[in-house]
This record gives C-alpha cells, structure tokens and sequence, in this order.
C-alpha cells in the first residue's frame, strides 16, 4: 500500500455520540503516540455537527432530563460536562440567567449542544495538530458497499462516494415508525423534532393538537409549543397514558440486599436455568417490601385508568422528599442494569419490553422538578389534557379525530407524533443506510429489536463482513437497552475505539 495512504475512519452521524467517538479517537491516537496516517471522515445529514437532534433544539425551555453529573462526553469523567460549566461560567451565565451549574442540576439542553461542540472543535484543533485529517461532510449516508479489499464504499443522498477503511454506525434515533399512512399530510408532524418545523407548522396559537404518546419526547413537543405562547388545547393520546415520574433534586442513596448482581447470579445457579424476567419481578417487590413498613397493594400500582394530576401531585411531593422508592432502586442499580441486561435471553428480553417497560421506563427516565411543575399547572389550567385509552386515529379531511377504547371521540387540527422510535431495522423509515445494510446482509436484526454486534468490541455481527464495521447508540437498543443514556454510550465507545485503533496500529 502506499506509504502516503492514510487509514480512514468513517463516523456516520455527528450526534452526541458519534461526537464522542471522534474525540476518543484522536485523544486515544495522540496520547498513544500512533503513527499511522489517519483520516476521520464525519456524516451528518443536518447542518450542525455535534448535538443531533436531541441536544440541538433551539429551545432553552428543553431541559436535560438526566442530571448534569452524568452528562461528560469523554470515559471515565461524568463531570466533565459540569467541570466545562464552571470553566465557562461568565459567559454562561449572561445567557443562561438562572442557571445552577452543580452535578444535580438539569441546564437547557441547548447549553449541553453547545457544550459538545466546544469539545468537537478542541479535539479537531487537536488533530490538526498531530497531522489527522479530519473532514466534516454534511451529507446523509444511504447505502455502503464492502468492496473486495475490504473497504467500504459508501454512497450519499448527492450522490458522492467515499472510500474507508472502517466504519462507525452512529445514526442515532430512528423517527416513530406509526401512523405512516398520514406522513404527507401537513397537519401531521412526524416527529417533534426539529422544533423549529413544529413552529413553522403549527402557527395558529388557538389550535387544538394531538401528540401522540405521553412519554419524554411528548413532553418536549408539549413545551415547544407552550414556551411559544401556544394557548389551544393540547391532548396527549396514549395507549396508557402514563406520564414519566419526577426526579428528586437529589438522588436518594439506597442499600440494596434482593436486586443486585451477586443474588441475581445466585439465583441462576440455584435454578439451574437461565435468568427470567419474573425473577427480576420477585427481587424488585421484596426489594420494596422490606423498605417499607406495610406491604405494597401491587394491584394498584400500574398507575393506568387513574386520573393524572393527583398522580403528579403525588409524584412532585415524593421528588420534594425524594421519598420515591422506586426511582431510588432503580438509580441506584445505574451500573447495573446493562448487565443484568445481558443475563436474559432474546425472548425474556421481549418479554420485558411487552410487559414492563412503560412502568419500568416512567420511573427509570424520569423528568426534573421544573417539567413536573409545568405539567401540573397545564393540567390545573386546563390546556393539558391526557387520554389513556387511545385506539386509533383519523382524518376526516378537515380534522382529526381521535378515537378512544370506549367509543369516544375527541379531534384535533394538528397531531405530532411521539411515538418513539422504530425498534426494528424494517421500520426505521428515516434510515435508509441500515435498510440497505440488512438487505446485503452487512448487518444482522436482533431479536429484540435494532442489530447485533460483539459487546466486547462494538463491532457489528453478520454474514458478510470483513470486521471493519462498528455500531453505537440507538441501533443498538434491543441489545444493550441502555442507550438511551449518554453515559453508558460513552463508555461504549471506550470499548470501540480502542479496539479500532488497535487494529490500524
């Protein structure tokens, strides 16, 4: 090969973490002194590199609904994110007025998007200055071929092709896979996302509008609209219209004796079988029951058919106490829950995504004090409003109508769909790349939804590959479960980049 040639790195996706992948790798390069010629080409199909769509809204009212001290870009340094806050204090404080900068406080996720640009352009100063090329293409990916050398040829919307000699998956969140049959339809937002479109969209302020879920993200188009003087009604349409409870201002320590690794893995050995979800039922109650004085009625603690604001109200009072003991188990099982994770099996895994995750997920992805306290006022207003009974929907041609298990039925001028993501490859509608890698069998589906890589090295499992193929984040969901957590993708892509600089080295 040509001495001159360089190893080139293609990260396709510049979100968060697509971001942090970039950093480690020129860190990992420099700090290891490497000498092989390196080029990293970065793909993002938006005009901003670094904060994807989740930390790019423009809207200062989206706040980060995980705490700041878990919020650092780079391995082994969860404070980061803070540290850089008080490093640029000043200036963060004449555009954030109110702000706290501590480990336990939620900035605008706008501030976090400004913050991972910072570290994307210090570490590209740093790569200029070790000789890396770094080239940052705005252009989406949409199909790849491995060539016979073993690089890839990668294919853009424009119709330009690159060559590399690796690849990183970093494609991020897939867009809600329901309700396709309304997509061309202006008054149907597909997702919440760009906020900027569901302004330009929904420009009537009197507008009555539907968002479909009641989780995170239809919360985030809820204060879209509202921090924009929005003042027509809004209705949440929900299978089981259960709100994400509220974060405590300060995580609750928590000793936990049932739910932990070490029972757990005693308990595969006594069985003699594999680990099943109601095991993880069975430790979880006697995880409870032991910490408080009368025994749950656990009938009674699905949540659903319940009318919502006593149950926020109830939720803020115990977020105010951090009296929640549920939440705290789960916070306190953070390190945990991927590798519990790997325990069960492909089916369990189902299992527990049919059965437990919308009552798992409202207390393991909660929101801040400030969102609770949004959410009630709206609710006491009367401009919020949540269905839990939803059953399907409709355009009439002038409205939509949305129709309840009971018969009922409300309408809407506008509907935005949250959803959330598409969990298989075959309905991830916005990815074309992922779609044309299954069909050349370059990747492979996981049961549980998103595909299959080694979880020692990220590198994607399949029938033809050459091993020069990673993936992180969101396409990795069913496998690793706890993507959605920046944290943990850090520290995966820990894993990855040292196993791909390993192999250019």
């Amino acid at each position: 090969m040509n001495q001159n040639y360089r190893q080139t790195i293609a990260i396709i996706g510049a979100g968060a973490s697509g971001t942090t992948c970039l950093i480690q790798l020129v860190l990992k390069y420099v700090v290891n002194c490497c000498t092989t010629p390196l080029r990293l080409l970065l793909f993002e199909r938006k005009p901003e590199f670094g904060p994807g769509l989740a930390y790019g809204t423009g809207q200062e009212g989206h706040l980060l609904n995980t705490k700041a001290g878990l919020m650092g870009i780079v391995p082994g340094e969860r404070l980061h994110f803070v540290d850089w806050m008080h490093t640029n204090k000043a200036a963060i404080e004449k555009e954030y007025l109110d702000l706290e900068i501590s480990p336990d406080s939620y900035p605008p996720r706008m501030l976090f998007g400004s913050y991972v640009k910072a570290m994307l352009q210090e570490y590209t100063d740093l790569a200029a200055e070790h000789d890396i090329e770094i080239e940052k293409v705005q252009d989406e990916i949409i199909d790849a071929q491995l060539l016979d050398d073993d690089r890839f040829e990668l294919k853009s919307t424009q119709g330009e092709i690159f060559l590399c000699d690796y690849a990183i998956l970093a494609t991020g969140n897939p867009a809600p896979s329901a309700f396709q049959e309304f997509k061309d339809l202006p008054q149907f937002l597909m997702s919440p996302w760009p906020s900027k479109k569901v302004l330009e969209t929904i420009r009537d302020k009197e507008a009555s509008v539907a968002i479909i879920g009641s989780s995170l993200t239809a919360i985030d188009a809820l204060i879209t609209l509202v921090s924009n003087e929005h003042k027509g009604k809004i209705r949440f349409f929900s299978k089981t219209g259960l709100l994400p409870r509220v974060q405590a201002a300060q995580e609750v320590p928590f000793d936990r004796k049932y739910l932990t690794l070490p029972t757990i893995r005693k308990c595969i050995r006594e069985k003699r079988r594999a680990l099943r979800v109601t095991d993880l039922i069975r430790l979880f109650k006697k995880e409870v029951e032991e910490h408080q004085p009368l025994k749950p009625e656990w009938s009674i603690e699905k949540r659903t058919a319940k009318d919502t604001l006593p149950l926020l109200e109830e939720d803020l009072q115990q977020a105010y106490e951090g009296s929640n003991l549920y939440q705290n188990i789960l916070y306190d099982m953070r390190d945990d829950i991927y590798p519990i994770w790997q325990l069960l099996s492909a089916d369990q895994k189902l299992l527990f995504l049919s059965w437990v995750k919308p009552f798992y997920d409202i207390n393991r992805h909660s929101i801040p004090i400030k969102n609770g306290e949004k959410l009630a006022a709206l609710l006491k207003q009367g401009q919020l409003s949540i269905t839990g009974s939803s059953k399907d929907l409709e355009w009439d041609g002038k409205r939509f109508v949305l129709q309840m298990q009971d018969g009922s039925t409300e309408y809407a001028d506008f509907v935005i769909n949250a959803s959330g993501p598409a969990v298989t490859v075959d309905e991830m509608v916005d990815q074309p790349l992922l779609k044309q890698l299954l069909g050349k069998d370059l990747i492979r589906s996981y049961e549980a939804g998103g595909i299959v890589v080694d979880l020692r090295t990220m590198q994607v499992v399949a029938d033809q590959t050459a091993g020069n193929l990673y993936a992180i984040g969101q396409p990795l969901a069913g496998i690793q479960h706890e993507v959605n957590s920046l944290w943990f993708n850090v520290e995966q892509a820990d894993l990855l980049t040292n196993h791909l600089l390993e192999k250019i080295s």
